[in-house]
C-alpha cells in the first residue's frame, strides 16, 4: 500500500484472436502491443494493449503495481487481477514490444522483488569507513494488498567492518523475506592502510 491506497492500475485491453508475427506487427503499427495473461487457474488469454495508456499509467505508479485488466472479448468484458511479469522493449527507443501478465488472487501470497532504500549514516562511516551497497533489492512474500513500494533499511548502526543482512531489517507488516536471511545488503569497509595512515597524520596535524 502507498499512503493507505493500493497501488492498482485499471487497464482496458482487448482479447486478440490472431497470433504470429504478422498480426503482432499490425498491432504495433496501431500503437498497440501484443500481450498475454496467464495463471495457474486460468487458460492463457492473448491480449492487445494500448501502449500509450500502459506507459502513462506505469509512469504514475510505484513498483509492482497490481493491474485490473478489463478485457474486452467477443463474449463481453471480463476482469482479471494481475501483476506484470515481463516487459519486452526495443533497446533503441524503449518501445513496448510485448507484455506478460500473471494472475494473482487477493487472498493468496505472492513473491515480488522490492527495491531497497538505505537511510541514516552508519557509525562506521563516522569513524572513517566507506559505505558500500551489496544489494539494491530483495525478494519478498506477501498478499497482493501488502506489496511494498520500497523497503527502508536503517544503516545507522553498522560498525566499521560490519554488514547489515536480510534477517536484521524491519519489514512492513504482512511482508516476509523470501531472500535468505544471511544475504548482506550493505557493508562499511575499513579504510585501506594507506588511507588510515593519512587520516592519522591529518588528525595529528590538527
Amino acid at each position: 500500500k502507498y499512503g493507505g491506497v493500493v497501488n492498482k492500475i485499471t487497464l482496458n485491453v482487448e482479447q486478440r484472436y490472431e497470433t504470429g508475427k504478422g498480426p503482432a506487427r499490425r498491432l504495433r503499427m496501431m500503437a498497440k502491443a501484443p500481450a498475454i495473461f496467464y495463471g495457474k487457474k486460468a487458460e492463457p488469454i492473448n491480449l492487445a494493449v494500448d501502449t500509450h495508456d500502459f506507459v502513462t499509467q506505469m509512469e504514475k505508479a510505484g513498483h509492482n503495481p497490481l493491474f485490473d485488466l478489463k478485457i474486452a472479448t467477443d463474449a463481453g468484458e471480463i476482469t482479471k487481477i494481475a501483476l506484470l511479469k515481463d516487459r519486452q522493449t526495443r533497446p533503441v527507443d524503449g518501445k513496448v514490444l510485448h507484455l506478460d501478465f500473471i494472475q494473482v488472487f487477493m487472498d493468496e501470497p505472492i513473491e515480488v522483488v522490492s527495491p531497497l532504500e538505505f537511510v541514516g549514516k552508519a557509525i562506521g562511516v563516522e569513524k572513517g569507513g566507506m559505505f558500500q551497497v551489496a544489494a539494491r533489492e530483495i525478494r519478498v512474500s506477501c498478499l497482493p494488498d501488502n506489496i511494498p513500494d520500497v523497503i527502508v533499511v536503517d544503516v545507522s548502526k553498522i560498525e566499521m567492518g560490519h554488514s547489515i543482512h536480510v534477517g536484521q531489517i524491519t519489514l512492513p507488516e504482512g511482508v516476509k523475506a523470501a531472500t535468505d536471511a544471511s544475504v548482506a545488503l550493505a557493508t562499511v569497509l575499513a579504510p585501506k592502510k594507506e588511507d588510515a595512515a593519512a587520516q592519522a597524520q591529518e588528525a595529528e596535524a590538527k
